[in-house]
């Protein structure tokens, strides 16, 4: 007898399963999405964390040699451009860029990318492309969170900004502190109209109560908008010092600001000590705006410089005594119609108080 041989075929799937299918993986993707994301930004915010706690230490350091913190805007001789050194350029030893700052003290050819300039120690300007600190891009000073576009290539950029307290008036390096107007925050100093740095005792309203740095966003090719590191120009400098609102008018409902004169210069430069590059205010509040006045050129003049971030709902912020807080975007920035004040409490609420070194003010929870 022959056997018939049986053929099995095996069943597929139908066009409605596999759609089925698809859409299923489709659900569980759009739902661990937003968490892997999520979990991505907060990685990122504690690694800037991190780096402002390491700021802070290297502040302290600085301190307990030096017996003061770093001038705002470093006097180095050799001209108005010289006398423009950020802090950063003297904490340098204190978070292991010992041997950037011995470049930059001895000098030399050494110090040429090129090889053909021959700098007198550290008098130098802080834009030169051709003095190899001025372009060296340092990893601690940049956070993840902010795509590093910095329109100022090959200049080396930073996230990370010093306290000139909660007033609008002269704290330029050019003329900070005339009449002791612009001598409200954490980092004071470097040229003769400010006198010298503060030490941590100058700090009367208490070192845990006082910021020192906080964050910023570099700016990016293009941008109109604060969280694109813009900042927006066309104001005269008794406006926003007698009313700061101003500023906040020249902000459009979507964001963009209402002049097409804008500057892009944020962030771009970690070794220059002009605020535009490296100055933090506390006046109208964390991500809220960023104005320069017309009296000089976009980064040789005074203005309001709020700390700005990528993060969700506000910035980080180091405080004099090393701990580092997360300030919301909606803390009480007091009465923004107000005059800058020069001296006594701040008219800029818990904001404002948390920028003044001896308000007087008193500060509960923030």
């Amino acid at each position: 007898m022959s056997k018939q041989l049986r053929v099995v075929r095996s069943r597929g799937f139908t066009l409605i399963e596999l759609l089925v299918v698809i859409a299923i993986i489709a659900i569980l993707i759009a739902l661990l999405l937003p968490a892997v994301q999520q979990a991505r930004e907060a990685a990122r915010r504690t690694e800037c964390k991190n780096k402002l706690k390491q700021l802070g230490l290297a502040i302290h350091n600085y301190h307990d040699t030096h017996n003061c913190v770093p001038p705002a805007s470093g006097y180095h001789g050799g001209g108005s451009g010289a006398r423009r050194h950020s802090p950063f350029g003297w904490m340098l030893p204190f978070f292991d860029q010992a041997p950037l700052y011995n470049l930059i003290q001895s000098g030399g050819t050494a110090a040429s990318v090129n090889g053909s300039g021959n700098y007198a120690g550290n008098a130098f300007t802080p834009w030169d492309t051709n003095h190899k600190a001025v372009v060296a891009r340092l990893p601690m000073l940049l956070c993840p969170s902010d795509p590093d576009t910095s329109r100022e290539a090959p200049r080396g950029p930073t996230n990370y900004a010093f306290s000139h307290g909660d007033t609008a008036w002269d704290h330029c390096p050019k003329w900070n502190g005339n009449g002791g107007r612009g001598l409200r925050g954490f980092f004071i100093g470097g040229n003769t109209n400010s006198g010298p740095p503060r030490n941590f005792r100058d700090v009367l309203d208490g070192l845990s109560n006082t910021i020192a740095m906080s964050e910023l966003i570099k700016s990016q090719p293009g941008s109109n908008t604060v969280k694109g590191g813009a900042a927006h120009r066309g104001l005269g400098q008794s406006s926003f010092r007698d009313n700061p609102s101003v500023c906040l008018a020249a902000k459009a409902a979507d964001g963009t600001f209402t002049s097409d004169d804008v500057a892009r210069r944020r962030g771009t430069r970690w070794l220059d000590g002009a605020p535009i590059f490296t100055a933090i205010t506390t006046i109208l509040g964390p991500n809220k705006m960023l104005c320069l006045s017309l009296n000089g050129g976009e980064d040789d003049t005074d203005g309001i410089f709020e700390p700005a971030s990528q993060h969700v709902g506000g910035v980080q912020v180091l405080m004099g005594d090393g701990a580092v807080r997360f300030v919301s975007e909606n803390i009480d920035t007091g009465d923004s119609t107000g005059a800058n004040t020069t001296a006594g409490p701040s008219k800029f609420g818990v904001w404002g108080a948390l920028g003044s070194v001896n308000g007087g003010e008193t500060i509960g929870d923030f």
